[in-house]
């Protein structure tokens, strides 16, 4: 079985090896979890071997310490067969007694020993062990050994037990394309992994032909695999109860069951479904019953017969006949193959509404495997893909819209094109120019509007405004422009891009009552430019109201809510709520979500509050390598800003200097609000030794105030000013400053103040006159920013090519030769390279 995941089991390993005490831990699983496969892993890590127990030599006493003997070799390896040879009539637990003391006197390097089903030893051989894999400490020998789960207790109770966990929903999809081939379609894997629930020995006996593992043809469900009937029988069907097999027999056969019918059907058997139930065997959601398990429903599935699995449909059917007709028809298609299909078709669409995705898509496939008509079957498709989207479901929701063909109606035509492109843009994270093409061509205007502003917020997700403000004046020119349309063009110009002259359109937004029922997508645009306007507090609390509406909101747009409330704090300041907001976005994640570089920038802004939050610097790194690798570097600069931010925190001016003037000059904004940069650079110059450069971006910072007013310009003026005027009178300058501050300002800026006056006051009390330091005696330690710009000097690359190559302007570049060229004491870039040979040599 290929390996893959495991890394929380490798880390407590690892730990227990590096130790080099001695100790003994056990891992212990359900079977089919891949606990030999985990062991062969372990001791290919630490360069040792597996001792495999064999069920077949339980017979012979001692046969398992007789081996655990021969692994590890050596002296202690002598000393246990030494033990054997003289000891093996003795009663168990004097062997045991002297085993232990024994391995307490032997003097040998650390070992590790790996065992394999340690359960399957003799029985006189885990007595022993079980005594003394307790006391290993001071041995030198780590045991990790493997076993299977016990529904009581553990023979080996004096270790520390560690559950093996099923695979992550990404490994599952990993694992699944390495079993079925790398052209595998997505869906088809995300299919897999959902129905296998990250049990590794399910997935790899998953047996699909080569046109169903392309999505070509609809996936036989439940899965088919490998034909193993003993294997099955015993990982599957481990009830006891005959009852409960057959009761859980019955429920695999099909997808959902009636639980009013699965009540009756228990009582008939003289089953306590209520147990099952607390057990977790079944499932109940929506008053639909099923195998909680979907790795056991598989299993209990593939253990079937032919014939058993007809008489179960047969069976299945009459229970769901009148009152269930989706579920009768989905047993029935069994039985008559050739009948209409177009009603499971429906049913598939109204569970993916409801949010039982993977329900929906086995009606789906049972659907698509028979008769329906083409264009019944593109209509609901499209209705599918769209429900599957607005789920979180992207890969599978595109996969459906694309199998759903071309729609005659330009309705439909225009709701595939806004589908695939929530889709495409989640997945991929581009924008699909073919999608808006359909909307601009189409019939439908207030669909077409909605591709048009979906694309325009997606463009400034991506921070690209330009291609934004195209799209609104396309909505104008179409004339499909109404509310929506406006509002996004409102939220433009709060991010600081010219006014559309020509949209005229009255909303009336502003004066629409906080609780009026607004569709989601105009009450997010609306919350966007509230965060533009500093409304903090009034957009957390109607992100919240929002959020706790009932219906409760399809995960699409609870996902833009929770990342718009973490913006919100990140924005208004607030480090304790931009945690628990990211940890609230966190958990609605679906499994297999991607996340692009704007997401990261989000993450990377809200870890950034927090000078001891060490994921900032590992985020920032993960975008700069998103932008470059996907060719799109409008959001670098916001990187660069909060890199500049962070080396201010640090101490590290020369570096803030560098990184927060090449974001700033490169993001064309006269408000400088929207990109928070202006105060830490005049601060950041300050403290570099740069008065006077200090001096012109405060007079610069105050200009730009005065166009665009806001709070956070007002608080960011205060604390600049103060610093600039520190060399004369830092108490009196620092204590002006507060005074400006309310109660209500951001925790963040109050703390940029302070730290702004300790390092301030501290610098002047300290030295009055800074002398120059000597170009030997400089920090020649270089970001690895300024690293990349070096290696490519040192090519001969001009600096235009340079930026080209790091997608950079062409003053970043110069920004940080002129930063190299202070740290290292060089004043050109044949200075430079000749040092840097010096250096070499």
């Amino acid at each position: 079985m290929p390996f893959f995941g495991r890394d929380r089991e490798k880390q407590v390993t690892d730990k227990d090896v590096a130790a080099h005490n001695g100790s003994a831990r056990l891992l212990f699983g359900e079977p089919g979890i891949g606990k030999t496969r985990l062991a062969w892993a372990i001791a290919e890590r630490h360069e040792t071997v597996v001792v495999s127990a064999s069920p077949s030599e339980r017979m012979w006493p001692y046969s398992g310490l007789s081996a655990a003997a021969a692994a590890l070799g050596g002296a202690r390896g002598a000393a246990i067969d030494g033990l054997l040879a003289r000891g093996r009539d003795w009663p168990e637990h004097l062997f045991a007694e002297e085993l232990n003391r024994t391995l307490h006197l032997v003097h040998d390097e650390p070992a590790v020993l790996v065992i394999d089903d340690l359960d399957e030893m003799d029985n006189a051989s885990i007595v022993v062990l079980s005594f003394v894999f307790a006391r290993l400490h001071g041995t030198g020998l780590t045991v990790l050994a493997t076993a299977r789960e016990s529904g009581g207790r553990h023979d080996f109770t004096g270790m520390a037990h560690t559950r093996i966990r099923r695979l992550s929903f990404d490994e599952s999809v990993d694992l699944a394309r390495s079993v079925l081939g790398s052209s595998t379609a997505a869906a088809v894997l995300y299919t897999i992994a959902e129905f296998t629930a990250g049990h590794p020995g399910t997935i790899v006996r998953v047996r699909l032909t080569p046109r169903e593992a392309a999505g070509d043809q609809p996936l036989p469900l439940p899965l088919r695999l490998a034909d193993d009937r003993a294997r099955r029988r015993r990982e599957g069907r481990t009830a006891d109860d005959p009852r409960v097999t057959s009761l859980l027999d019955l429920l695999a056969v099909g997808p959902v069951f009636s639980y009013d019918r699965l009540e009756l059907v228990a009582e008939e058997r003289g089953v306590d479904l209520e147990a099952l139930i607390d057990d977790g065997l079944v499932s109940v959601h929506d008053e639909l019953a099923r195998i909680g398990d979907p790795a056991r429903r598989l299993s209990h599935h593939a253990a079937l017969s032919t014939e058993e699995r007809r008489r179960l449909h047969v069976r299945a059917a009459q229970e769901h006949e009148s009152a269930h007709p989706a579920t009768y028809l989905w047993h029935t298609s069994f039985i008559q193959p050739e009948a209409d299909r177009e009603g499971l078709l429906v049913a598939a669409v109204e569970l993916a509404r409801g949010g039982d995705h993977p329900e929906a898509i086995e009606f789906a496939e049972r659907a698509l495997a028979g008769a329906i008509s083409p264009e019944v079957r593109c209509r609901h498709l499209i209705d599918l893909g769209e429900a599957l989207v607005l789920h979180g479901q992207d890969v599978q929701g595109r996969h459906y819209l694309n199998r759903a063909g071309h729609a005659a109606q330009p309705d439909l035509r225009a709701r595939a094109a806004l589908a695939r492109l929530r889709a495409t843009a989640a997945i991929e994270h581009m924008i699909d120019e073919a999608a808006i093409a359909v909307a601009v061509d189409a019939d439908d205007g207030r669909t077409a509007e909605h591709v048009l502003c979906e694309s325009a917020l997606l463009h400034l997700w991506h921070g690209e405004l330009e291609r934004a403000r195209e799209l609104i004046a396309t909505a104008i020119e179409r004339g499909v422009a109404t509310t929506e349309t406006a509002l996004v063009a409102r939220l433009l110009e709060e991010l600081g891009t010219d006014t559309l002259s020509d949209l005229t359109i009255d909303t009336g937004v502003a004066t629409a009552s906080a609780d009026a029922e607004l569709p989601i997508e105009l009450e997010l645009l609306q919350l966007r430019a509230g965060v533009m306007r500093e409304e903090y507090a009034a957009v957390r609390r109607r992100i919240r109201g929002l959020l706790e509406r009932t219906p409760r909101l399809a995960p699409i747009w609870r996902d833009h809510l929770l990342c718009l409330l973490v913006t919100n704090e990140v924005r208004g300041g607030d480090p304790l709520g931009a945690h628990e907001a990211v940890a609230a976005w966190r958990r609605e994640w679906v499994d297999g979500r991607t996340v692009d570089v704007a997401t990261i920038l989000v993450l990377a802004s809200a870890a950034a509050l927090d000078p001891l939050d060490p994921q900032a610097g590992a985020l920032v790194r993960q975008g700069r390598e998103l932008c470059r690798r996907a060719g799109t570097p409008t959001l670098l600069p916001w990187f660069a800003v909060i890199e500049g931010q962070t080396a201010l925190a640090e101490g590290r001016y020369d570096d803030a200097v560098v990184s927060l003037q090449a974001g700033r000059d490169a993001v064309e904004a006269d408000d400088p609000a929207l990109l928070r940069a202006d105060a830490d650079l005049i601060e950041a110059l300050w403290l570099s030794g740069r008065p006077a450069q200090a001096q012109q971006e405060l007079h610069g910072l105050e200009r730009a105030a005065q166009r665009s007013p806001r709070r956070w310009t007002t608080l960011a003026l205060a604390r600049s000013r103060a610093i600039c005027a520190s060399d004369r009178d830092a108490v009196g300058a620092f204590r002006e400053a507060e005074a400006i501050y309310r109660t209500d300002d951001a925790p963040l800026e109050r703390r940029r103040l302070a730290r702004a006056r300790e390092r301030c006051v501290t610098v002047h009390e300290r030295v009055l006159l800074r002398p120059v330091p000597r170009a030997e005696t400089r920090n020649r330690s270089l970001t690895a920013q300024e690293r990349d710009v070096v290696a490519l000097v040192e090519k001969g690359l001009r600096n235009r090519e340079i930026a080209a190559s790091l997608f950079l302007s062409l003053r970043t570049v110069e920004l940080r030769l002129t930063g190299i060229y202070r740290k290292l004491g060089v004043s050109s870039r044949a200075h430079l390279i000749a040092t840097l040979h010096n250096a070499a040599s």
